[in-house]
């Protein structure tokens, strides 16, 4: 009897082990893709990070696993015997891209396909700024964020400025300055789109 009651404490336990890994891995694939275009993106990074910490307290991650997209942009990933407690989190880099940010958590124990991941890529506009038509010395020319360096108001009448910014390419942009002239102030505005990482020559006279 003691043998018998042996054995099914043995198989209980086994069943309780393979049950409790059952759910301890994480299965992901898709492809990283350009936005705008939807361009395969090849020799991604793709990982996996396990997040952890106390209620209110630090928090850390630790890399999981990675791996680099194919030809085609696709990417396939398998990772065991992981703890079920924490969280987990993809992430995507390639060049000349912006760093995909995550906005949600991976689900352990399940196959996740067509987990696609879209980067922005990076773009550039050229600026010239110069007042053409001064009227005083208190001549203000206030510029947006895409046209513009720092929040800054550039004031009097031989004001002329040149440099690039870096932006989001594929994606349609307001771009917006405001130009005082004998106190009076217009706000104008313009929409651009730059192809993935191309420049733009952008010029304001005002």
């Amino acid at each position: 009897m003691k043998k018998y009651l042996f054995i099914l404490i043995s198989f209980s336990f086994l069943m309780v082990q393979c049950h409790k890994d059952a759910n301890d891995y994480i299965k992901v694939s898709g492809k990283v893709l350009e936005f705008g275009t939807n361009k395969p993106i090849a020799n991604a990074k793709v990982a996996v990070y396990e997040e952890g910490g106390a209620f209110l307290g630090t928090t850390w991650t630790k890399l999981v696993d990675s791996t680099r997209t194919d030809a085609k942009g696709f990417y396939s990933m398998e990772k065991s015997n992981i703890d079920k407690g924490s969280s987990f989190y993809i992430s995507a880099a390639a060049d000349k891209y912006y760093t995909f940010d995550p906005t949600k958590y991976l689900v352990t124990g399940q196959d996740v396909t067509n987990n696609d991941i879209v980067l922005d890529p990076f773009a550039w506009i050229r600026v010239h700024v110069k007042n053409v038509n001064p009227f005083n010395d208190r001549d203000s020319i206030l510029l947006g964020n895409v046209v513009g360096t720092i929040p800054m108001t550039h004031v009097g009448r031989d004001i002329e400025l040149n440099y690039i910014n870096k932006v989001r390419g594929n994606l349609r942009m307001e771009v917006q300055w405001s130009v005082g002239k004998n106190a009076i102030w217009k706000f104008l505005t313009d929409n651009v789109t730059i192809p993935a990482h191309d420049t733009l020559k952008y010029e304001i006279l005002y």
